[in-house]
């Protein structure tokens, strides 16, 4: 028998690295969305608990308050819908705007606190909003040019657009948390497309669904997809009379008014019981409304097509306010929509889009034509607009006062003519395209980018605050910083939970207003003085003194770093004098007084 000899090393079997799959169009949305995300927040998600997006001239502060305070009423089995934290003495009506981004967020909150949360909820919101825009625009893209991966990657481009939106990076540089949840207006009107196409009970559940997270999460958007859903509606009737199931729909349509309907009036009903009354802290009143909107709350034309730091209106320049309106659409989406309308070859495909945009177009508008700063008039009367007969006619639209949001709809629109436009750019361009469009909302448009931070650190004087077992409230001091920097003062509350006298809207506190120390402070800060203001006696300003202890006041703790050089001494001259020398002065610069107590009362000993 023969032999058989091996030489050199034995063979082995071939091995082949596992093939990695292409990743799905829904993968690859998930992916750029949450890229766009966080690029759009950057740094945010570098210390979500550090600091808060948005300036701290702006909302921010009271966004963080409301948080934390529907958390802590929640926790204690309280409705969110009174608080005597604001406006002390009183106890007052409020509901707070994001109360759904409070509640969504309810065991972030509990674990890692109100900061931490309501960043989680901006980046978040950023990545929802691109999810949403691109299942919308993937749905209309592939009714018309068939379903597949060139349909997902063309949707990216409305993500993009949506989730990259001038108004929206604005609303979070305001620090105004429930507008940036824009997901819910591109979910709706998805819901009510499929609903259009195919009403069954289950597709009816659906937009029902999608309507009502729209108008849970925000009161803009919801009647945003109310009036989306409306122009859809009579559009398809119009033009697409022969594909709609008339047997059917009106059935499915009335299930998913009343799903909403039930869903969503007791939260209303809620929201608008703490709007009237003199113990509402929010109060709507219709002369307010009609103020704002024709005196600040203005949409120019111009603004939405001129790139640069144009504002519509300059807020800063006007009322010294950090507040931002941002309408600007964006040329390349303009481009590439316009490229869409072209591509779309039947008149009843264009129509439902071209009405989209042009009805909510005219309404982000307002009331009068408003062109280049100022309004235009025929024979010294003002144009006006479809927004004002709505506005006087209808009862969700009295209560608008920013009418200049509508302009999500207008990017909505165009970011799904859009991604229809990227399927006639060559493969490679339609990514150049999608870059072009982020680095012109970011970098061109009047929307400031990188977002500015504001600072989260808590004071050395709230743990004091904190320590003290006798109840009473806070006065901080300056009086005299503009309401939204001053709410600053409600942020720390989260720290001690002391009431305060001062509340949203409100300038001067009307238990300050009646008070000869407040009237003192206020000279004060507004002026050079190097001895007490002659029309105040010394005697007066410790009775003042004893009158705040006696309403309840426990502490008055005055913060050196938000007083001008000049101003910090004259304040503590006052100070001193009606309330003696500090109980205590922290390492950061804050000189704290504890007040005695009203006569008669003790304090606790032990």
């Amino acid at each position: 028998m023969g032999v058989t000899v091996r030489t050199g090393a034995p063979r082995r079997p071939l091995c082949y690295p596992p093939r990695v799959r292409p990743l799905s169009g829904t993968q690859w949305a998930l992916a750029v969305t949450a890229l766009v995300a966080v690029v759009v927040t950057w740094p945010l998600a570098l210390d979500p608990g550090g600091a808060l997006s948005g300036h701290p001239g702006n909302d921010v502060w009271n966004h963080i308050w409301g948080y934390w305070w529907v958390a802590d009423e929640l926790g204690k089995g309280h409705l969110p819908l009174r608080t005597d934290l604001q406006h002390f003495p009183q106890s007052s009506r409020l509901f707070f705007i994001d109360t759904f981004g409070a509640v969504l967020t309810l065991p972030l909150q509990w674990i890692a606190g109100p900061v931490v949360a309501l960043n989680v909820v901006v980046i978040g919101c950023f990545w929802a909003a691109g999810m949403s825009a691109w299942a919308l625009a993937r749905h209309v893209r592939a009714e018309l040019f068939g379903a597949g991966p060139d349909a997902d990657r063309d949707a990216l481009v409305a993500a993009v657009a949506y989730a990259t939106a001038p108004h929206l990076v604005a609303q979070a540089y305001n620090g105004i948390s429930e507008t940036l949840f824009a997901f819910g207006l591109p979910l709706a009107t998805l819901g009510v497309l499929r609903l259009l196409d195919r009403p069954t009970t289950w597709n009816a559940l659906l937009a029902a669904g999608a309507m009502a997270l729209c108008t849970l999460a925000n009161w803009y958007y919801g009647l945003f997809a109310i009036v989306g859903s409306a122009i859809l509606l009579v559009v398809f009737a119009a033009t697409r009379r022969e594909r709609i199931r008339w047997g059917a729909l009106p059935r499915t349509l009335a299930l998913a008014g009343i799903v909403t309907g039930a869903a969503v009036a007791p939260v209303l009903a809620g929201f608008a019981s703490t709007l009237d009354g003199p113990d509402a802290i929010v109060q709507r009143d219709p002369e307010f409304v009609w103020t704002s909107l024709v005196t600040h709350n203005i949409t120019d034309v111009v603004s939405a097509f001129v790139p640069g730091k144009v504002y519509s209106p300059d807020l800063k320049a006007l009322h010294g306010e950090e507040l931002l309106i941002v309408t600007y659409l964006g040329w390349t989406l303009l481009v590439l929509a316009g490229a869409g309308l072209l591509r779309m070859r039947r008149w009843r495909d264009r129509a439902p889009w071209l009405v989209w945009i042009g009805v909510f177009g005219l309404l982000m508008l307002g009331p009068y034509l408003y062109v280049a700063g100022e309004y235009v008039t025929v024979t010294d009367r003002r144009i006006p607009l479809p927004f004002l007969a709505m506005f006087e006619s209808l009862p969700l639209f009295e209560r608008i006062s920013h009418p200049f949001r509508f302009v999500m709809g207008v990017q909505l629109g165009l970011g799904v003519l859009a991604a229809v436009g990227l399927g006639a750019l060559p493969r490679p361009a339609r990514y150049v395209a999608i870059v072009l469009l982020a680095a012109e909302a970011l970098l061109a448009s009047p929307a400031p980018w990188p977002l500015p931070r504001s600072d989260a650190r808590i004071p050395e004087s709230v743990a004091v605050l904190a320590a003290d077992p006798v109840p009473g409230a806070v006065l901080d001091l300056p009086i005299s910083v503009p309401n939204l920097e001053r709410a600053v003062y409600l942020y720390w509350q989260t720290g001690h939970g002391r009431p305060s006298p001062y509340a949203l809207n409100e300038p001067l506190p009307g238990v300050l207003d009646r008070s000869h120390l407040a009237r003192a402070l206020l000279v004060a800060e507004a002026g050079r003085l190097d001895r007490l203001p002659p029309m105040v006696g010394e005697l007066d300003l410790v009775v003042a003194g004893r009158a705040l202890a006696r309403l309840g006041v426990r502490w008055v703790v005055m913060h050196e770093s938000l007083y001008p050089p000049e101003r910090r001494e004259q304040t503590l001259i006052l100070l001193r004098a009606a309330l003696g020398p500090e109980t205590q002065t922290t390492g950061d610069g804050r000189h704290l007084w504890l007040l005695a107590p009203p006569a008669g009362d003790e304090e606790p000993t032990g």
